[in-house]
C-alpha cells in the first residue's frame, strides 16, 4: 500500500521533512507528498524550496512534483474569509476521500501554515479519515528559530539540510485523536437535503449545530455545500492513467507535453487517458473546454511552446461529474 503525506504548509518548509524522515524511523515510509497551502509569498518559497530539495534529497523514492502535488488556495495571505475557507475545506475533503478511493494510506500533518488551516484539515479528517492526524514538534530551539523560509533560501546543501533534516530523536510526532465519518456521508448530506434519515444521523446533525427548528443552519449550509461538492466528483480510475502521444521525436513540444501529461495523470484520479492534440498557435492560452461526457479538452501553458492541448477521457458519468471534473483542473491552471 502506498503512503502519502499530507501536510498544511506555511514559511516553515522543515515540517514537511521532519514528518517524513520520523515517520520513516516509525516504520511508514512515504512515497509521496502533497501540500495544502495558500498564495502568500512565503509559503510560494517554501513551495519551491521543497519542490527542489525533496526529490535529490530522497533520491526519487519520494515524489514532490509541485503542479502536480500542491493544492494552493485562492486566497494570497491566509484563508481569511468563509468563501475560502469552504474552497480550503473542499479541496482537503476532495484530496483524503481521492487517495481513500484509492485504497492509499494517508497521514495527514496540521503542523504548517495558519491555524485556520490546520483546523480545516483535521475538520477533513473527520469527515472522510486518514490513517494518521499529527502535529509535529522539534527539540532543538535554535533550529525552530531559524526555520523560517526567509533564512534557507540560497543556504549551502549542507546547513540546508541541517535545517530540514535535524536527527529524528529531536523530531516528535504527536498523535491526535479523530473519529472518520465517511461510512455515514451519504445519509449526512441527505439529511441536510431534507430527506428523511435515521434518528442518529438527524441527532449528530442537531448536537452538531447543523440542524435546527426543522431546516439547516448556517453552519449546515457550509457543510452541506463542502460535501456535495466532494461527493460529486467522478471516482477514481483503477489502475494506471494511460498516455498516448502522437509526436515521437524528441523535440522541446514533446518533451514538454509528456512532462504535463504525466502531471495531469498524477493529479487527477479521475482521469482515464490522455491524448495530445497539438499545440495553438499566438496567443498564450489555458482553459478547460467540456466535450460530451465523459470528454474533456484542457489546454495547458508550455513553458518552451505556446499552448499543449489534450482530450482526457474521464471517469464522469453525468454532465455534473464532468463539469467538477472540469473545476478541478481549472483550479489547478489558475496555480499556474
Amino acid at each position: 500500500m502506498r503512503k502519502v503525506l499530507l501536510a498544511t504548509l506555511g514559511d516553515s518548509p522543515a515540517v514537511v521533512t521532519e514528518a517524513v524522515d520520523r515517520l520513516k524511523v516509525e516504520g511508514i515510509e512515504i512515497s509521496e507528498v502533497t501540500v495544502l497551502t495558500t498564495r502568500a509569498a512565503d509559503a510560494q518559497m517554501s513551495l519551491e524550496l521543497l519542490m527542489e530539495h525533496i526529490p535529490e534529497y530522497y533520491q526519487g523514492k519520494v515524489q514532490f512534483d509541485g503542479p502536480a502535488n500542491a493544492r494552493i488556495i485562492q486566497s494570497y495571505h491566509d484563508v481569511d474569509c468563509e468563501r475560502v475557507a469552504v474552497e480550503f475545506l473542499q479541496e482537503a475533503c476532495h484530496v483524503l476521500r481521492s487517495y481513500r478511493d484509492r485504497g492509499w494510506e494517508v497521514h495527514a500533518s496540521i503542523a504548517g501554515g495558519r491555524k485556520t488551516m490546520s483546523v480545516l484539515l483535521a475538520l477533513a479528517v473527520q469527515f472522510y479519515g486518514a490513517a494518521s492526524l499529527f502535529h509535529v514538534l522539534v527539540s532543538d530551539s535554535e533550529l525552530e528559530r531559524s526555520g523560517h523560509i526567509s533564512r534557507l533560501v540560497n543556504l549551502p546543501w549542507a546547513e540546508l539540510n541541517r535545517h530540514l533534516h535535524p536527527p529524528v530523536e529531536q523530531i516528535t510526532i504527536v498523535r491526535l485523536p479523530f473519529v472518520g465519518l465517511f461510512p455515514f456521508i451519504g445519509e449526512i448530506v441527505s439529511g441536510l437535503s431534507g430527506a428523511d434519515v435515521p434518528r442518529e444521523i438527524r441527532h449528530l446533525l442537531e448536537h452538531n449545530g447543523l440542524w435546527a427548528r426543522g431546516k439547516r443552519t448556517a453552519l449546515g449550509e457550509m457543510v452541506l455545500q463542502v460535501l456535495e461538492y466532494v461527493e460529486a466528483m467522478p471516482e477514481p480510475r483503477s489502475g494506471q492513467c494511460e498516455i498516448h502521444l502522437d509526436r515521437k521525436v524528441h523535440s522541446k513540444e514533446a518533451e514538454e507535453t509528456r512532462k504535463w501529461a504525466c502531471r495531469l495523470g498524477r493529479r487527477f484520479a479521475f482521469i482515464r487517458e490522455i491524448r495530445d492534440i497539438g499545440w495553438r498557435q499566438g496567443k498564450r492560452k489555458k482553459g478547460v473546454q467540456l466535450g460530451a461526457v465523459p470528454i474533456l479538452r484542457v489546454f495547458v501553458p508550455g513553458s518552451r511552446v505556446r499552448s499543449i492541448g489534450f482530450q482526457l477521457t474521464t471517469t464522469a458519468k453525468s454532465e455534473g461529474q464532468l463539469r467538477r471534473a472540469a473545476q478541478q483542473i481549472e483550479r489547478m491552471l489558475q496555480q499556474l
